[in-house]
């Protein structure tokens, strides 16, 4: 998931004052359309966003385009450092991340930028394109080494039924042997 794109779009939002902006209404049909190559698209019911605490908070149907990935939640607060580069991203409210190959579900979803890591806690729930589904009270998953950790109490991994077999695994036929 690629959010530097997401400073180009929010540093409009910052040079303006504390302010209530309509950013999608229900008749806005173009929410699904995805953005241009490197971008990240967000759209939602109200944007806050406050110049001086670097913040900027998108409430109401939320929903977060960008190469390869789309997430949905109920609210986002995208907190940025003082030269105003995202630094740590809340999402919660029913967060729903699709990708091509994976479906994550939870109620609460982290992005700290310095460590290139999620964090997914509120029942996080991860199901992949072979049937495998991995459910944990908290799951940290690290982008940049592909590295994953779950804790805070019982994982739970339930493997689908083709990630147990060889992809070039032949069944063994039946014996034909008449002692």
């Amino acid at each position: 998931m690629k959010f530097t794109s997401l400073l180009a779009l929010l540093s409009f939002v910052l040079l303006t004052a504390w302010m209530p902006l309509p950013a999608q209404t229900a008749d806005d049909t173009d929410a699904d359309t995805p953005p241009p190559a490197g971008s990240t698209k967000i759209t939602s019911d109200e944007l806050h966003s406050d110049q001086n605490a670097h913040t900027s908070v998108f409430t109401g149907n939320v929903v977060v385009l960008g190469n390869n990935f789309k997430m949905t939640c109920e609210e986002m607060t995208v907190y940025f450092t003082n030269d105003n580069k995202v630094d740590h991203i809340v999402s919660t409210g029913n967060v729903v991340i699709t990708q091509p190959d994976r479906i994550t579900k939870c109620g609460h979803a982290e992005y700290f930028h310095d460590e290139d890591k999620f964090v997914l806690t509120d029942q996080p729930t991860i199901l992949d394109h072979d049937k495998n589904q991995l459910s944990s009270p908290e799951i940290v998953i690290y982008r940049t080494s592909q590295k994953m950790e779950t804790h805070g109490g019982r994982t739970n991994m339930v493997l689908g039924p083709d990630s147990m077999s060889s992809p070039n695994a032949s069944p063994t036929p039946p014996s034909t042997d008449t002692k």
